[in-house]
């Protein structure tokens, strides 16, 4: 039998001994790659619903929300001060858009599901908590915001609503641009209806510190249409 010592050229030896190595470290990093990637993130989700001795649940598309089966859905709590909002966290993996409802369960078994369309969510590390309304569809707010900024601003909004994070900088939403519409720069959020929302632009600076624009802060009444346009001017 001849080994592959004697057959392989001593000038090509140490060639595949580092291609060993190599893959050896590929086989130890890849799993950690991988986990890194798919990092779990807790989402909060609020609804603000009258109950008459139901309980509230939230099922959705993702497996930890029950894959729309109401047996396995999770169930929402509250508290006699918080009542009627709702509230539980869920571990969601970043990146992941997922689609939901709430569902109310009788004191005998019987499931009611909201009526209007799936909602939707994508999960983000920074995004705020939901604060939606038992069956009334959130309202689509796009965001313009004229906005001159330094090489690695970015510019956000934020407002009085958990929808766009509760004054909170750090889950204040993103806004884009790009080289052929700078300096506008856009976001489409939602904005729960017929609600007096207060909100402002802030930019980020690349050292993590925060300019707010100046001057009072903005208000829009949301309606209960599907969606409206803010076109504003940094101050």
């Amino acid at each position: 039998m001849f080994s592959i010592r004697h057959r392989v050229p001593s000038a090509w030896r140490s060639v595949l001994m580092l291609g060993v190595l190599l893959a050896g470290l590929l086989a130890v990093t890849a799993p950690r790659a991988r986990a890194a990637a798919a990092q779990d993130v807790s989402v909060t989700f609020g609804v603000r619903a009258a109950t008459e001795g139901e309980i509230l649940l939230v099922s959705g598309s993702a497996p930890q929300l029950g894959a729309w089966d109401p047996a396995r859905a999770v169930p929402l709590g509250t508290t006699a001060s918080a009542y009627p909002h709702w509230s539980t966290s869920v571990q969601l993996p970043a990146g992941l858009t997922v689609q939901y409802k709430y569902i109310k369960r009788s004191p005998t078994g019987v499931v009611t599901w909201e009526s209007i369309s799936n909602r939707t969510l994508t999960v983000s590390p920074d995004g705020p908590g939901n604060d939606d309304r038992w069956n009334i569809a959130p309202m689509t707010a796009t965001f313009h915001a004229t906005a001159v900024t330094t090489w690695g601003q970015n510019l956000y909004v934020s407002g009085s609503v958990a929808d766009l994070g509760a004054w909170d900088p750090a889950k204040a939403l993103p806004l884009t641009t790009d080289s052929a519409t700078y300096p506008l720069w856009a976001g489409t959020h939602q904005l729960p209806p017929d609600t007096a929302v207060q909100y402002k632009y802030l930019k980020k600076n690349p050292d993590g510190t925060v300019t707010w624009e100046n001057g009072d802060n903005r208000t829009v009444f949301t309606t209960s249409a599907d969606s409206l346009t803010l076109d504003d001017i940094w101050r």
